[in-house]
This record gives C-alpha cells, structure tokens and sequence, in this order.
C-alpha cells in the first residue's frame, strides 16, 4: 500500500515579462522512480498554477491514478494529500495578477507491478467563493515493474533406491526479477525431524533442484517442502513457499 505522501508547496509573486502569458495551469517535471525496495518506488509531479482575471484564492487537487495490468482503466488511489482539495499557505496568492503557485508532489512506496499517473484538477474561485474557472492535467504513465524474487515450490518427486531410503528432488523456482541466495530448502514427512538443504541461489525467471537422500516415506503420507522457511529473502509473494504432497504409492519399490 502506499507508505507516504509529501506535499511541498511554493508560492511566488513576479511581474509578467513582455514575452508570451505563461500557461495559466501546467504540469511539469514528472518523475518515475523504480526500485527493488517498494518503501523506495515514487512518483513524482509539479504543478503550477497562475492567477485568472477576478481570482482570490486558487486551488488544486492531486489524485494518483493506477491500473495493473494492459487494457485495464486507470482507478483512484488512496493516500495522505490525494482526492483533496489544497490551497496555498498564502491566502491571498492569487489577487495579483503576476502571482505563481507551484506544488511539487511525490508519492512513494508504490505496489509493484502496475502503471501509475496523476490527475491534476485546478480551480479558481472568485470573492463570493464562485468558481470563475477550471481545469485538468494529466501527468505522463509511470510503470513500476515488481523487480524482487519471488520463489516457489514447483514439484516434488520421489525415486526408491536400493539401500532401502529414497531420493527426494525438488524443483523450485523463481518467478521475479532478481535472484535469491543462499535458499534454504525444507523436507518434511519422512523419518524424525526435518530434512534441510541449502541451494546456493536461483536465477531470476529460472528454476533449480535440491536432492534429498532420505528414509523412504509411508505412502499415503504427507511430504512437505518448503523454501526460505524463515522468510529471509525479500519476496514479494510467501503464499507459495510450500508445497505439499501425498508420499506416492511406488516410494517403496525397489
């Protein structure tokens, strides 16, 4: 969820030039910051702002919007500072006709994957508190890519061998954007205790297999693997950490 929003409002009067009236609403200087660490994905835009004939007080509101996948439409994000309506700290920025309002307006701690943007709405309210004027801007799109590991238990299969114990292979995988290691890998269900091993790391999009020589399981019973028991990778999806399976009814055969 988003973790913080800041707002850091700068209010200026100058006199106009002689050279072209400066837009009268205007979005600038966006900002689309990526990052493995989610507290540290943001979005970023300035907004600016300029007195109409007859104003006393400008207004401006931020809404960040967000969809997660292609073709889906943008929704509203909730967050500190977004969906409200602000005003300069100044109250009477705005009377003189060379006055400028700008709000620069960062949000971070963005979920990951999805596309972003903003919605900047301005409004111009007269003495008697009248709308003399509004408008919308919209920012450029912002797509912030899940970039950490994400490992899974894919399958487990079981080999009798001739000793009398079995060989446990199980495959995991990776489905993020960055590697992950040392994983530890957990087997449980067969004999006292759990069984552990260490792979030295997993690939990002790519899988590799943990052998285990174990006492071979009772059919019918559960076998349990897990990765990064202890949660020490930065994941970004613990749900699948665990596959479990009945021991198959050929683990004994030799």
């Amino acid at each position: 969820m988003i973790a913080a929003v800041a707002v850091l409002a700068l209010g200026t009067g100058s006199a106009s030039g002689a050279s072209a009236p400066a837009p009268r609403d205007q979005v600038r200087s966006f900002v689309c910051q990526k990052a493995l660490d989610p507290p540290t994905r943001a979005v970023s835009v300035q907004a600016v702002m300029r007195p109409v004939t007859g104003t006393a007080k400008m207004q401006m509101r931020f809404d960040l919007m967000r969809k997660t996948r292609a073709g889906a439409p943008f929704k509203v994000v909730r967050g500190q500072f977004l969906g409200s309506w602000l005003a300069p700290d100044n109250s009477t920025l705005g009377q003189r006709p060379g006055d400028v309002w700008i709000v620069n307006h960062p949000v971070v701690g963005l979920p990951a994957p999805a596309t972003y943007r903003f919605r900047v709405s301005f409004r111009w309210l007269g003495s008697s508190g009248q709308q003399l004027l509004s408008a919308v801007q919209s920012s450029s799109a912002c797509y912030q890519p899940e970039l950490r590991a994400d490992l899974l238990v894919r399958s487990l299969t079981v080999t009798p061998l001739a000793s009398g114990q079995a060989a446990y292979v199980a495959e995991i995988a990776n489905r993020g954007l960055t590697a992950a290691g040392p994983v530890e890998v957990d087997l449980a269900g067969v004999g006292a205790g759990k069984q552990a091993e260490t792979l030295g790391s997993v690939g990002p999009k790519s899988t590799a297999r943990e052998r285990f020589v174990a006492p071979a399981c009772t059919p019918g019973a559960n076998l349990v693997v897990t990765v990064d028991p202890s949660h020490t990778i930065d994941e970004y999806d613990f749900t699948n950490n665990v596959l479990t399976m009945p021991c198959p009814p050929s683990a004994t055969s030799s």
